[in-house]
């Protein structure tokens, strides 16, 4: 990267700096990955408006060819301006670093980029990183094709071959299938609805009702239609599915998937996004919030989980359910701004506010893929998350080789994350027994596959866990708080005498903790134990108390300081007036006790008895002659 002129060394200081993520790929290769997501929130984001897809549309009547292009919007296509690129400094073993271009995981606007690119060429729609080339023949179409790539080389842009279709007779664009017959609503977008299965039971019909409930207010006609399925929840009823029911249940799903309920997807609109995990699914709905205030759905969404998914954490199926859903309606969401609702409300910090090494390992991933999206997410009950619900328990595709690549990328990174815990085999072994053993331990295992229960309802040994629940974790049966791994009580007292013994500071040895184990109270323990290690109390170094003043008396010689000194091998007696600074200085001819206080006598007679006098407690103001003259004197 460096070579290539994307990154450039850093040696000045720098406002920003941001964490290093090196992903595995599946061929041996590393992807460099940049948490830029405190950086995201201070970028200042050009508005350019979007064209309307009924007017994009309308520009596609006559044509017969199509070439639809894909470009690299993430990955260094835009210069940086110097002043731009120490904001995206990130720090590596080797140093620290910035982009000089546009580095994956900053979400700005590209779609003026992209416009001011392509500008004066016809038969050429953009709209995000999407680019289609469209002909009424196929010269016309090629020629069209020529002038659109010669400009993309011109300016240095570059596609993804993975994603471009070159001369076809159909395309899907803006959640329409375009061909030479005209256009028509892309079928995938409201499959979910089509497809739901028929219900079984009056759970069943409860929670279809529930999305049409939902969106009857796009439809009159919907809450007719239903009758017969609302008769299956009275209770004096048997549960009867017959030919009305059957019926019904058709007309219903039909409507849900066609105009009026279905809005047409337009840019420049409020979008939502609502996805949501059930134990077996993943579903989600497009909406867009229409000028009567209505948020109306554009897109329904689901599929069942693979075998590897269902046995995620919770949280993680839940964070996996919305990162499946913008990958999966990327052709929407790419470079607009949208917002994302979850019933799970410990995911809003983790793809907000957390820190990347803060995540358990599969959300770390995730977040890194959601990186090209520019989003907000919030918590709304799960009352409220009717449609996303329901298609999660209801889904009626199975995964597709991209979801597949998706998960066996996730199981690869968190591979390498544990391959490379600083611990051999052995020990780890070690604390997989231990965490069995412990049943504080199998609690939390629990609820992070099940979710967890009120603080209220938890032992007092699986508390302290609470707090940090979201970032708690199971792989491959080793319980971990994001990258660490969680040790159980018996083995605590061995690995902080192994985190300390190198008689490390507190600072040091919570830096070196951080790097592989963790458990509630560390950081504590730690400080206890090195504030109590008689070694490093032993080798710490003794600070100088600092000099205070001393407080200045009210009067003179009511405090005086006294000591012997000498000079030119004779010994003299100091006294010193702290209120005017006066000295007396008598040569003594003998250094006893004595001598001492038959000249302060002598002094006191002149000035007075002072109130206090200060000694470095030699042996002549120590002795019990001194502590008689001092009685007898009153000072």
């Amino acid at each position: 990267m460096e070579e290539l002129g994307v990154i450039a060394r850093v040696n000045q200081p720098t406002e920003w700096c941001a964490g290093m993520v090196v992903v595995p790929k599946a061929n041996s290769q590393v992807r460099i990955c940049v948490d830029l997501t405190r950086l995201n929130l201070s970028v200042k984001r050009e508005r350019h408006p979007l064209p309307a897809v009924d007017q994009t549309l309308a520009q596609l009547a006559e044509a017969k060819v199509f070439t639809k292009l894909d470009a690299n919007s993430g990955f260094w296509q835009i210069p940086l301006a110097p002043s731009s690129s120490l904001l995206t400094t990130f720090i590596t073993p080797f140093g620290r670093y910035c982009f000089h271009r546009l580095p994956f995981g900053i979400s700005s606007a590209f779609q003026r980029r992209m416009s001011e690119a392509l500008s004066g060429l016809t038969g050429t729609v953009c709209m995000m990183d999407d680019i289609l080339v469209h002909g009424r023949t196929r010269v016309e179409h090629d020629d069209r094709l020529r002038q659109v790539l010669q400009r993309l080389s011109d300016l240095g842009m570059t596609l993804n071959s993975e994603k471009c279709l070159f001369a076809q007779s159909s395309v899907k664009f803006l959640g329409h299938v375009i061909d030479s017959q005209g256009i028509r609503p892309d079928p995938n977008k409201v499959s979910a609805i089509e497809h739901f299965s028929r219900p079984t039971n009056v759970s069943d019909v409860r929670c279809f009702l529930g999305i049409v409930n939902q969106l009857s207010k796009f439809s009159s006609n919907l809450a007719d239609m239903t009758q017969p399925l609302r008769e299956l929840l009275v209770k004096e009823n048997a549960w009867v599915w017959d030919d009305a029911q059957e019926k019904a249940f058709g007309s219903v799903k039909r409507a849900l998937a066609a105009s009026p309920v279905l809005a047409l997807f337009d840019p420049n609109l409020e979008t939502v996004l609502s996805a949501d995990a059930s134990n077996h699914g993943l579903g989600a709905v497009l909406l867009q919030r229409q000028l009567t205030g209505d948020l109306q759905p554009v897109a329904f969404i689901s599929r069942s989980m693979t075998p590897t998914e269902t046995r995620y954490a919770q949280i993680e199926k839940e964070a996996l359910a919305f990162t499946w859903a913008c990958e999966r309606l990327a052709d929407y969401l790419v470079g607009m701004e949208f917002h994302i609702q979850t019933d799970h409300k410990p995911l809003v910090p983790l793809f907000s506010s957390k820190h990347m090494e803060e995540l358990p390992l599969r959300v770390q991933r995730f977040r890194m893929r959601m990186m090209r999206f520019q989003f907000t997410i919030s918590h709304i009950p799960g009352k409220d998350l009717i449609i996303a619900d329901a298609l999660s328990r209801a889904p009626v595709s199975t995964p597709t080789r991209a979801d597949e690549a998706l998960q066996q990328e996730t199981t690869l990174y968190v591979n390498s994350v544990i391959d490379s815990l600083s611990a051999p085999e052995a020990r780890l072994q070690e604390i997989k027994q231990h965490q069995e053993a412990d049943e504080a331990c199998q609690q939390i295992v629990q609820f992070c596959q099940s979710g967890w229960p009120v603080k209220s309802s938890l032992s007092p040994e699986v508390k302290p866990y609470f707090p940090l629940s979201a970032e708690l974790s199971v792989e491959n049966n080793l319980l971990l708080r994001g990258g660490r791994i969680v040790i159980p009580p018996p083995l605590r007292k061995t690995y902080l005498d192994k985190i300390h013994g190198s008689h490390l500071g507190i600072t040091k040895c919570r830096e070196r903790a951080r790097q592989s184990v963790w458990w509630p109270g560390i950081s504590k323990q730690l400080k206890e134990l090195i504030q109590n290690c008689h070694k490093c109390l032993k080798a710490q170094k003794q600070r100088p108390q600092p000099l205070t003043p001393t407080p200045l008396p009210t009067l003179p010689w009511q405090k005086v300081a006294s000591d012997l000194f000498e000079w030119k091998g004779a010994t003299y007696l100091l006294v010193v007036d702290y209120f005017s600074r006066y000295i007396e200085i008598a040569r003594l001819d003998r250094t006893t006790t004595a001598d001492v206080v038959t000249h302060l006598k002598s002094i006191f007679a002149r000035h007075g008895i002072p109130e206090i006098l200060i000694s470095d407690n030699g042996p002549q103001y120590s002795s019990r002659e001194f502590q008689d003259f001092a009685e007898e004197y009153e000072f």
